[in-house]
């Protein structure tokens, strides 16, 4: 059988590679929380492609590796190893960072420290919270904001309950992401056979067809070299001038918000040209109709604003939209990416159909194909549902009713879905949507409908799960079963390796994450963030409004329009505007990224139309160089950040 046959030829995960890649992992938490917390310089951790571990694939590749095969030619790493060693690194990638501790820790503490008999928070809500979810020894709280006196310890104990139970949820909802992306994998990858922009050149860098040379062709390439230097001229330069004011300067934002005066200009405001070089290069590997709608998009959005400011409409940000998006803009996003989720469970319902026969089979699965996925067939099915019962039933634990709680984790689930294949389908390499879970409830139902106790549940629930979702761990995933699939590596063995990387990473993060909070105070770095907790106080101590019907109106015309751009490319080959724009209109990734996706675009339209497809793939190593320059430059100056210890040091991409 096919299947069984790749089997044998598919390589599992060395043990050399494993080490490496756990090392790595667990040096990258450590050394996270202090780089972005403190120096707040390169994020190494921030994003889908996150700048540590590809940072560290580069050097592997061209330093460790030309070493080794110069001593022995067989003693390099192989295309697996180094590709499992990135796989495993991103796994624990934003774990020390936003993807989970930035905001995880604060709702532990916020509620105690930030309590005034003022604002009555002890009255309000504070009633409401299990005594398991929080830290309760004052010392601990206050020690934690403000930092430690000298020559006191951490006081971990007071940690244990809350940390231990969050945990338990965490790597449940992991579990669940997993489950998740082994069920959307066929449809994504070998189906609607997504780009993955973002595992190209992981990938293309890390493929050799001889274990003897050493360097492949794509760093034998001139073209590629062009493109390198492009990035490392600009922020050669730029880093310098940070710390060598007389050393020149080329700008690469430019706000427009000083031109953008009067009516109806003025409902533009924010409005930032960005260049991102890595952006234009991954822009240059989406398909034309794809990095179009992203670009496109994003300019609607604003003409949204501009037709609402002339109409007189009050423009605003409810509770729960974050970033540079409205309420109006934030529930069309919402209705948009709830929509397409459906819509991407459904086109997998054959497979998803032939999952469930297999799982509730008595007999043994012996088929290749199911032999070959990641996770086997009937642990993904009655997992994902486990999983999500025991996600609502902690959240029902925490305050929520239940039927709330469970509406609440499939509307996280869908979010989960649609994010995920911005990330495979559209390049992005941080999305942020402008909803979120808390704006989405308080829309359609409004706070008069939410009783107290699923309130404080609701907005006590970290944000790195439901709001700030720049590096939640679904995409990750996704990019890793891809990744295994292009150089042959056993799916089951790196997902159980990247499982291993995602545990470690947590404990390894607690510890990191507390020791720089203790040190220097949360208070003045990102981590203490209090703003759930002053949202619920406004809340629960305003006016109970019901439904928002302009806004639950602009979720059902954000479904309505997606669907229709949805059938009109299936209905007209010819329909040049793909729907991955629309449910991503005012994200905060857009207002970033727009420019950027702009340029390269026009420059894959431009060779396209004039040299056809012999110059565009000449031309490809160029853009693969701008990304590869970029992010090597951002490691370079995130290490210099570090050991140079200045806060604020050169930032290069996206904070």
């Amino acid at each position: 059988m096919m299947g069984l046959k790749n089997q044998e030829v598919y390589a599992g995960v060395s043990f050399r590679a494993l080490t490496i890649g756990i090392s790595f992992a667990i040096l990258e938490c450590l050394i996270a929380p202090y780089n972005d917390y403190i120096i707040r310089g390169v994020f190494l951790a921030g994003g889908h492609f996150p700048v540590g571990p590809f940072f560290v694939l580069t050097i592997l590749i061209l330093i460790i590796n030309v070493i080794l095969r110069r001593i022995n030619p067989k003693s390099g790493l192989s295309p697996q190893e180094l590709i499992t060693i990135w796989c495993i690194m991103i796994a624990a990638a934003g774990i020390p960072s936003t993807g989970m501790m930035r905001y995880s820790l604060s709702p532990l503490v916020a509620c105690k420290y930030f309590a005034t008999p003022e604002n009555e928070w002890e009255t309000l809500f504070y009633q409401y919270i299990p005594d398991w979810r929080v830290v309760h020894d004052e010392r601990a709280i206050r020690y934690f904001y403000e930092g430690i006196s000298f020559g006191e310890s951490i006081p971990w104990k007071s940690w244990i309950i809350p940390l231990l139970v969050w945990t338990i949820y965490v790597l449940v909802i992991y579990f669940v992401m997993i489950c998740l992306s082994v069920l959307l994998r066929k449809q994504w990858v070998e189906v609607e056979k997504c780009t993955f922009p973002l595992v190209q050149l992981p990938v293309e860098m890390s493929t050799q067809h001889s274990r003897s040379e050493l360097l492949n062709s794509l760093f034998k390439n001139r073209a590629m070299w062009i493109g390198f230097a492009f990035p490392v001229l600009i922020h050669g330069l730029n880093g310098s001038h940070a710390f060598f004011p007389a050393v020149p300067y080329i700008p690469m934002d430019f706000w427009l918000d000083p031109f953008l005066v009067g009516k109806p200009w003025e409902a533009l405001r924010p409005f930032q040209i960005l260049v991102f070089c890595s952006m234009v290069g991954f822009s240059y590997l989406l398909t034309l109709e794809v990095s179009f709608s992203l670009w496109f998009f994003f300019l609607f959005f604003k003409l949204q604003c501009i037709i609402g400011n002339l109409l007189g409409f009050h423009i605003t940000s409810g509770p729960g939209v974050q970033w540079t998006g409205y309420s109006f803009s934030a529930a069309q996003e919402a209705g948009a990416c709830m929509t397409f989720a459906i819509f991407s469970l459904w086109k997998a319902r054959h497979h998803v159909n032939s999952m469930l026969r297999s799982a509730l089979s008595q007999k043994r699965i012996t088929s290749g194909e199911a032999l070959d996925e990641a996770m086997p067939y009937r642990l993904t099915i009655f997992g994902l549902i486990a999983g999500i019962f025991l996600l609502a039933f902690f959240n029902y634990l925490t305050g929520m009713s239940f039927w709330f709680a469970f509406v609440f984790i499939l509307f996280l689930i869908g979010m989960y879905i649609a994010l995920t294949w911005h990330v495979i389908h559209g390049g992005i390499p941080f999305v942020n949507p402008s909803f979120s879970a808390q704006s989405f409830f308080l829309t359609t139902l409004g706070p008069s409908r939410i009783n107290p106790s699923t309130m404080t549940s609701f907005f006590v629930h970290s944000i790195s799960l439901t709001l700030d979702l720049r590096e939640f761990m679904m995409p990750n995933v996704m990019n890793g079963l891809k990744a295994a699939d292009e150089v042959k590596i056993k799916r089951r063995h790196l997902l159980m390796a990247m499982g291993v990387a995602m545990v470690l990473g947590l404990v390894v993060s607690y510890y990191s994450v507390l020791k720089v909070c203790y040190r220097y105070g949360a208070l003045y770095l990102a981590t203490g963030w209090g703003g759930p907790m002053f949202q619920l106080h406004s809340i629960l101590s305003g006016p109970r409004v019901g439904t928002d019907w302009t806004n639950t109106g602009f979720m059902f015309f954000g479904s309505a329009f997606t669907l229709w751009l949805m059938w009109m490319r299936r209905v007209f080959i010819w329909w040049p505007i793909h729907p991955i724009g629309y449910t991503m209109l005012s994200f905060w990734s857009s207002f970033e990224l727009w420019f950027s996706i702009f340029l390269g675009w026009i420059a894959k339209y431009s060779i396209l139309k004039y040299g056809g497809l012999k110059i565009y793939r000449k031309a490809r190593p160029i853009f693969l160089g701008l990304v590869l320059g970029e992010m090597t430059c951002a490691g370079i100056w995130a290490i210099i950040g570090m050991i140079a210890g200045v806060s604020m040091s050169y930032r290069i991409l996206p904070g």
